[in-house]
């Protein structure tokens, strides 16, 4: 079976090529830049706020200091959470009147989207359950009970988390993957896209090249799931459960951020970062490389039924 198996016949992200506004993809990418640091600027704000009332700035670690304690907040850290929808209101607003382009071709597909809702949220826990087992097994990881200190507040992060996945789904999956296909293959749109997406976190702390090459492989695997499945809510739900996995179940980090209440909680070796990822959590380590890659190649090799590849042809 050939490479490019899954990125041939149909795909949502063809109806792309039916908008209004198509610049080359070069300036898509200037455009991306722009829409991500209007669209960012709802969950910019709390933390700027704050710093500015409440803190002298003198430094650039200075400012991952303070943010990183202004993030062990859970008041703050659900409001940024939840300011995410408005977040994905500007990008869908965006798609629909300046590229004047469909909710179908950011992958909002009414066929299967409970099913695949629901492949990706089991997806998502499996995968992360893996990355996980894998660091446990190399001793960089050990159980230490729970941490559910609030039930109210669980539940927020909970909501927080689905939006918060399916936000940056709809603004690297939804809008920019397809965008970048009108004038690339979608394998480009895919790489591109991916790197983009990895590149969105680099004030985060802990942020390394380890980071760069896995965030831009998780990229690349939500967008894979995203083609196989032909819409966006296997992604959405991948990168949720992800998120909220590792944080409110696990006890984890969650891309360097404080986690809040958690179901379980484990406590990651020092020293280990290879096996650990550091102070960014287990998304800087070598367990969710292996883990990812296996994912992808899983995604494009594995062969669909026969009724679900016509479907698609």
């Amino acid at each position: 079976m050939k490479l490019q198996t899954i990125f041939s016949g149909e795909h949502f992200s063809d109806r792309a090529k039916e908008a209004k506004f198509q610049p080359p993809w070069w300036a898509q990418i200037l455009l991306f830049v722009l829409v991500f640091s209007i669209s960012g600027a709802p969950q910019s704000i709390v933390s700027a706020v704050m710093v500015m009332t409440d803190y002298s700035i003198e430094n650039m670690d200075q400012i991952q200091d303070i943010i990183m304690e202004l993030t062990k907040s859970d008041p703050i850290m659900i409001a940024q959470l939840l300011s995410t929808v408005l977040t994905a209101i500007i990008v869908i607003i965006y798609c629909k009147l300046i590229e004047r382009r469909s909710l179908y071709s950011m992958g909002f597909v009414k066929k299967n989207a409970v099913p695949s809702y629901l492949i990706g949220l089991a997806s998502g826990f499996a995968m992360f359950s893996a990355t996980l087992l894998i660091s446990y097994l190399a001793g960089a990881a050990k159980y230490v009970g729970t941490d559910v200190y609030n039930v109210g507040i669980y539940v927020l992060y909970c909501v927080g988390w689905l939006i918060q996945g399916a936000e940056e789904e709809i603004l690297c999956r939804g809008y920019f993957m397809p965008s970048l296909s009108t004038k690339l293959p979608l394998w480009a749109a895919v790489l591109i896209s991916s790197l983009f997406f990895s590149l969105m976190h680099p004030f985060n702390v802990g942020f390394n090249l380890i980071v760069l090459v896995n965030l831009t492989l998780t990229g690349i695997m939500f967008a894979v799931f995203a083609i196989r499945f032909n819409n966006l809510w296997v992604s959405c739900a991948i990168h949720s459960i992800w998120n909220l996995v590792q944080g409110n179940f696990y006890g984890l980090p969650v891309s360097g951020m404080y986690n809040g209440p958690s179901v379980f909680s484990f406590e990651l070796a020092e020293n280990m970062d290879l096996w650990t990822g550091g102070v960014f959590g287990l998304e800087g380590s070598l367990c969710e490389t292996i883990v990812m890659v296996i994912a992808i190649v899983a995604v494009i090799f594995i062969p669909k039924k026969k009724k679900n590849a016509e479907i698609s042809a």
